[in-house]
């Protein structure tokens, strides 16, 4: 007898489960994902015990009838696709027809469901993939699904799962997604008894993120100028500068409807925040993008979760422009403020921490001795150990000296360096200094960027170097100690292209030893650093992300005194 033999039909819908229920949060996903196909206009979501004890999805789509109601439950049955050739074109959230089959295999499983042209709804019970009962039954339009005792049958499956508060976690973040993608459809979601979101349908993805995150989140994000073209179309929320995360849990990254993750937009939201957020810190968002199905393939993956992109590079530009271009932005337009469906509670942005809007135009007027734009500023004193005190017509304002001369310091070494004039000071005696092994490695790999930059730097055998001439912006500052900084910035950087990424690690590493912490002695001086900040292509944040003002409004200040009404 031959080694090879089919699997029974039970094992088999238990293998398609293991690739499509990884956890009861994929199994909520699943459920809301084929509510949405229903063309559901409400979604409500109940949960227990983290989703392994019971799960419910209900929504008020199509339904089903008696016969639809028992092939769903069939593997590979869908309405989604006819042909192969459909699976390059498709536009449905679920369309394996390996969800519910598999979701039942390993669960206590209930469906109840109702056409609207139907007079009565279907019932079926299901329990470890075997139909138990099916009867007709009274039932809303729609369809109801509940799942009890996720991997009831498959214990060294279940004791895999996580905490309760670990699972639930999962549920809710997964469910974030998704009501971002669909700002249309009004979504409850109750754990353990308890309403955790109550999403009324809303006209716009900026009232959709107010309802689900808060104002004090959306008044945290800038609004991307809306692009199309090249096959695709974009439009979202970047965070406003000083607004980074440890992790990515507030990237949403909505393509053609589905949440999604791609390295390939993570990577692109890295770069254009360079200098912006601190190392290691990542911007929040939420983006919309619509591909031309021939360039995304959302078959990759068991639970569509990743997508191969057919042109990476296209969409990684547009990406990188439009956040780019919200950060340098002459005026930030605050997103509008969203106006509360009825009967729900209104949620006002609080104003905006760490920036102030750039001013229409760069030719300042002097006010007090200080330099301000059509906000005037008002010099109000110095404090600490190298803060400005600044007044302005929305609040107060406190500007870090050291971190604006680095921004201004790495701006102004940027534009040399791209006009190819980058001053250098020649040194008196040349410098000779020896550094380790893999930082003589770096330096010498990229010695053309570096005299670009400003430093003319020549190999004197072993790991020793000769330091002829230093950035004129360096000032006094010790040669081996910039070029140890500058090698330290390369190596942690990873390994860089030539060009652009070298020039701006170094000019970063110049700016960050050569800036001044000393207190301007006169208002004009303050004045005059002022004015070259708000001139600088991104004022807001010093080339390592932190921030170089922050602004306290003058209704935070009246709350924060009881003042307010």
């Amino acid at each position: 007898m031959g080694k090879i033999r089919l699997l029974p039909d039970d094992v088999a819908s238990q293998v398609a489960a293991g690739e499509v229920v990884e956890r009861p949060s994929s199994l909520v996903k699943e459920l809301v994902e084929n509510s949405l196909d229903a063309g559901a206009a409400r979604i409500w979501v109940d949960f227990t015990s983290g989703g392994s004890r019971f799960v419910s999805v209900r929504d008020d789509g199509c339904g089903m009838d008696r016969d639809d109601a028992l092939l769903c439950l069939e593997r590979h049955a869908t309405s989604k696709i006819r042909s192969a050739a459909d699976l390059s074109r498709v536009r449905s959230m679920g369309f394996r027809g390996e969800a519910l089959p598999s979701i039942a295999s390993v669960s206590r499983f209930r469906l109840v469901t109702r056409e609207a042209s139907s007079e009565a709804g279907t019932e079926v019970i299901v329990a470890g993939g075997r139909v138990e009962n099916v009867q007709e039954i009274g039932a809303p339009a729609g369809t109801q699904i509940e799942v009890r005792d996720l991997f009831y049958n498959l214990p060294a499956r279940r004791k895999f799962l996580r905490g309760e508060e670990t699972e639930a976690a999962h549920i809710v973040h997964g469910l974030h997604g998704i009501v971002l993608a669909n700002p249309s459809v009004a979504f409850e979601c109750r754990r353990d008894g308890v309403i955790v979101a109550a999403l009324p349908r809303a006209e716009s993805l900026a009232v959709r993120i107010r309802d689900l995150f808060g104002g004090g989140h959306l008044a945290k994000l800038l609004e991307i100028d809306a692009f199309e073209g090249d096959g695709l179309r974009l439009a979202g929320f970047v965070a406003r500068p000083g607004h980074g995360r440890r992790d990515r849990l507030q990237q949403f990254v909505i393509l053609n409807g589905r949440p999604v993750h791609c390295p390939a937009i993570q990577q692109a939201l890295r770069e254009a925040y360079l200098g912006v957020l601190e190392r290691g810190e990542h911007p929040v968002c939420v983006l919309h993008i619509e591909m031309d199905l021939e360039f995304v393939d959302c078959n990759v993956h068991p639970s569509k979760r990743e997508v191969r992109l057919r042109r990476p590079e296209t969409l990684q530009r547009v990406i990188f422009d439009s956040a780019r271009a919200a950060l340098v932005r002459p005026r930030e337009r605050l997103a509008r403020t969203p106006q509360p469906a009825r009967a729900e509670p209104v949620f006002v942005p609080e104003p905006p921490q760490g920036v102030i809007p750039l001013p229409e135009d760069t030719s300042l007027q002097r006010t007090n001795g200080i330099s301000a734009p059509p906000e005037r500023f008002r010099f109000v004193g110095m404090v600490g150990d190298g803060y400005l005190v600044l007044e302005g017509d929305e609040g107060l304002v406190l500007l870090d000296i050291r971190a604006a001369s680095e921004r201004i310091l790495f701006e102004s070494l940027m534009r040399q360096i791209a006009e190819g004039n980058a001053p250098s000071q020649r040194l008196l005696i040349p410098a000779v200094v020896d550094i380790p092994a893999r930082e003589h490695a770096w330096v010498v790999d990229h010695l053309e960027d570096l005299r670009i930059a400003g430093f003319f730097i020549e190999p004197f055998g072993g790991t020793t170097l000769k330091i002829e001439s230093l950035p004129a912006s360096a000032g006094e500052k010790e040669p081996e100690r910039l070029l140890h900084e500058v090698a330290a910035m390369l190596r942690a950087a990873g390994r860089l292209p030539h060009g652009r990424d070298v020039r701006e690690a170094v000019a970063r590493s110049v700016s960050r030893l050569a800036a001044t912490e000393k207190i301007p002695d006169d208002e004009a001086r303050a004045g005059q650093l002022v004015g070259e900040l708000l001139r600088c292509e991104l004022p807001y944040a010093s080339p390592s992300g932190r921030p170089t003002m922050i602004q306290f409004s003058f209704a935070e200040l009246d709350r924060k005194f009881g003042r307010a009404n």
